[in-house]
């Protein structure tokens, strides 16, 4: 299965808000089936692995609550992040649903993803 430039696009940033759920991602990438996510899935997942790059494990968080961040809190928190900077408590603030050390440790995690991608 062909998946473009922006298909992929949206397949890594589901990705790092929902490391392996498949299903999740497929309706956040919109235009592939949950078989077809999980494919791109698995290739993605060893090509990060040919290249050194950190591959989440398979499941079991630790710590934390346990609920992902949604699309829409990502994107949320994106615009508070070019609106405030580093100030959290205000980025907070734009997310709604999330509080300041959550989005701390969103933006710890989304640097370090950003960093190790290049970009």
């Amino acid at each position: 299965v062909h998946w473009t430039p922006d298909e992929h696009e949206r397949f890594v940033t589901a990705f790092t808000l929902y490391p392996r759920k498949w299903k999740k991602i497929a309706e956040y990438v919109g235009t592939k089936t949950t078989e077809q996510t999980k494919g791109h899935g698995v290739c993605y997942l060893k090509q990060l692995e040919r290249e050194g790059k950190a591959v989440p494990p398979p499941e079991k968080r630790r710590g934390g609550t346990g609920e992902y961040w949604t699309a829409e809190e990502h994107e949320r928190f994106l615009d508070g992040l070019s609106t405030h900077g580093r100030q959290w408590v205000e980025v907070a603030k734009v997310v709604r649903t999330k509080n300041a050390k959550q989005v701390g440790h969103h933006a710890y995690n989304y640097f370090n993803r950003l960093q190790r991608e290049g970009k």
